[in-house]
């Protein structure tokens, strides 16, 4: 399949694939507009239905007043009063039964509307023969019954003409309004009988079954519109019941009916009395029609209303939207046809001429840009390549030149190589001699350096003594300063003994020279206790002289301690010097004896080195022959290396000619 597309140009498959679901959707727009025509169209005949309805239910209510006031005419035998109002009613009776024929109605099937107009009309064709015996008190055909099967076959082609209708809206209420004509006939057949009753002031069985009949179909006309009726209108027929003019004339149809036994004898308004009062209770009912029926043609035209909206929105949003897509595919198409056609010429022309300057329009974030863009680093990149692969070449040429070159210098070199192998041999034979000599001299060298290193250890051993010596010397004097700075120490405790008995002789003192002064005060009875006194005072006085005795002489032992405790600090300051020394002395000789055999070591390995030296040279000897050798090989190769350079001089020019082919620049 995809083979197959290839065939067709891009823009044509574009064409395509864009103008294929356009008039896709375009097919499906105006399907759609075409069913929304038909529901603009199902609206105004819906529009059209309800009209129809009016007009067949105004003829219906008209009609039924008509059979009320002739009902009366005949029970009153020809009252003027009600044969003047039933002569005004006939005029609206026959306008409405003109304004019905000739009602337009071009969207309801023609047939149908003729049909349902047909039975009615045969109907209204006897309505002359009715009135025409009504007018002479002695009808042929009865009036009642000939209104109450007209107003039926009316009610019959409304239920007809509301199925008719494709709107839920309008068919409920459309039910709705059934029920409520429904509710209209049966009280106008009420009263229109009972007009005749109150008229004639009695009744047989057979009216009083019908009109009872009458009632209870109203009844349960009643009960069907509560179920049928929406919530509006619900609340609204109860709201009616509860008016007094609706209960008068309930009252008076119970009333009627409570008097089956008394036919003969009717109790109950007047005639005239009676049908305006039942006419104003039809009022309220038809007030409920004309609501509904009002909601029902502002809900047709609504209908109608917005499916034409609908429609002519749909309509015109296709055309601008299909328009717009057109143009826009149009554009796009010719905007990709030109923009591939310019890139072919473009990439042709790069093909035919080797133009690597041209660059693409690369405007844009499309798929083409992005191509366009692509090919463009595509070409920046091969333009690059082939600079590099220009300058690539020009070096190469260079580079296989400088081989040319370096293959004759390297020819040349292998010449100069022989010549100086053979100076090279004769100088590694003197070498070889020279080497000899070396080893010699270093074995008689070794040999001195081994006398030197056994004094050196006598040395190092003499060294070591006085190491020993020193340390000794240096702990004892270190033990003496010692015990100086605790002689040091107890000279000052005694001190302080001193010091102490010093202070307990002047108290002595004093306690003697007071006892003195209290035998003085005694007189003859203290005379021996001043002797005591003295005598204490004299101890006290010698203890005194002893003490500072002591103390002149703990100050000396002190002061010569001092002199004998920085004797002992010159002392151990001189042996930690003299130890020092000897250390360093001790060092200098273990590395005396290190270097030394460091010194030996190395002469050994001169010694080595020289026998090696003296192979070595036998060794090179032997390969400055190979050498030689390969030297005359390499001057062969460099006249082979020289010949295979030549060729790839020769191909790089002829790439170098192919490249000037491509515009660069």
């Amino acid at each position: 399949m995809f083979a197959f597309v290839r065939q067709f140009p891009l823009y044509i498959m574009v064409s395509v694939v864009a103008g294929v679901p356009l008039l896709l959707a375009i097919f499906l727009a105006v399907q759609h507009t075409i069913n929304l025509n038909t529901q603009s169209h199902q609206a105004l005949k819906d529009k059209q239905l309800v009209t129809l309805i009016t007009h067949y239910d105004n003829l219906a209510h008209n009609l039924a007043v008509e059979r009320g006031l002739t009902a009366g005419v005949l029970g009153s035998q020809g009252k003027t009063e009600i044969v003047q109002k039933l002569t005004q009613q006939r005029k609206k009776v026959d306008d409405a039964i003109n304004s019905l024929v000739q009602l337009n109605t071009p969207l309801i099937s023609s047939s149908d509307s003729y049909d349902l107009l047909q039975d009615v009309q045969v109907q209204l064709n006897r309505l002359n023969q009715v009135r025409q015996g009504v007018d002479r008190l002695s009808p042929q055909i009865a009036p009642f019954g000939y209104y109450s099967n007209l107003n039926q076959l009316i009610i019959d082609n409304i239920d007809v003409l509301i199925a008719q209708t494709q709107s839920r809206e309008l068919g409920t209420l459309g039910d709705a309004l059934i029920s409520v004509i429904v509710m209209k006939e049966r009280a106008g057949q009420a009263r229109g009988a009972l007009n005749g009753v109150f008229a004639k002031g009695s009744a047989t069985s057979v009216l009083f079954s019908n009109i009872e009949g009458y009632i209870q179909s109203g009844d349960y006309a009643s009960r069907k519109a509560q179920i049928a009726f929406p919530e509006q209108y619900r609340q609204s027929l109860q709201s009616h019941q509860s008016n007094p003019a609706w209960k008068k004339v309930e009252q008076v149809q119970q009333s009627f009916l409570n008097q089956s036994a008394n036919l003969d004898s009717i109790q109950g308004p007047q005639a005239t009395e009676w049908f305006p009062m039942a006419t104003e209770r039809i009022g309220l009912m038809n007030q409920l029609r004309n609501q509904m029926v009002d909601q029902m043609l502002s809900a047709a035209e609504r209908s109608a209303q917005q499916a034409t909206l609908n429609r002519n929105l749909l309509m015109a949003a296709t055309a601008v939207i299909s328009l717009l897509m057109i143009m826009m595919v149009w554009g796009l198409v010719a905007s990709l046809q030109s923009r591939v056609g310019r890139l072919k010429q473009t990439l042709r022309s790069m093909s035919e001429h080797h133009d690597m300057t041209v660059e693409l329009d690369s405007r844009g974030k499309d798929e083409i840009a992005s191509i366009s863009n692509s090919i463009n680093a595509l070409i920046s990149n091969f333009r690059k390549l082939l600079f590099d692969v220009t300058k690539t070449n020009n070096e190469s040429s260079n580079r296989l030149q400088n081989i040319v070159e370096s293959a004759q210098d390297l020819d040349s070199s292998s010449r100069s190589t022989i010549a100086k192998c053979d100076n090279i041999a004769t100088a590694m034979t003197e070498l070889a001699q020279s080497s000899v000599e070396i080893a010699q001299s270093a074995e008689r060298a070794m040999g001195d350096t081994t006398t030197m290193n056994n004094k050196v250890v006598d040395c190092q051993t003499q060294s070591e003594l006085s190491y020993r010596s020193v340390q000794s010397l240096l702990e004892q004097i270190n033990a003496t300063e010692q015990c100086m700075a605790e002689l040091a120490n107890d000279t000052q405790s005694i001190g302080q003994i001193v010091e102490t008995i010093n202070s307990v002789s002047e108290q002595t003192n004093l306690l003697a020279l007071n006892a003195a002064i209290e035998a003085a005060r005694a007189g003859e009875h203290g005379r021996g206790f001043a002797v005591v006194s003295s005598e204490v005072r004299d101890l006290a006085q010698r203890s005194q002289e002893a003490t500072e005795n002591i103390s002149k002489l703990l100050d000396q032992i002190g002061e010569k301690t001092r002199f004998s405790v920085e004797s002992m600090a010159k002392s151990k300051q001189a042996s930690d010097d003299t130890f020092e020394s000897v250390q360093q002395v001790n060092e200098s000789v273990s590395l005396l004896e290190s270097s030394i055999e460091h010194v030996n070591n190395h002469i050994s390995t001169i010694t080595h080195s020289t026998i090696e030296q003296s192979k070595a040279c036998e060794a090179i000897d032997q390969d400055i022959d190979v050498l030689a050798s390969i030297a005359h090989k390499t001057g062969q190769h460099a006249d082979d290396l020289n010949q295979i350079v030549s060729g790839y001089q020769a191909e790089a020019m002829e790439l170098k000619h192919q490249l000037s082919a491509f515009k660069l620049a």
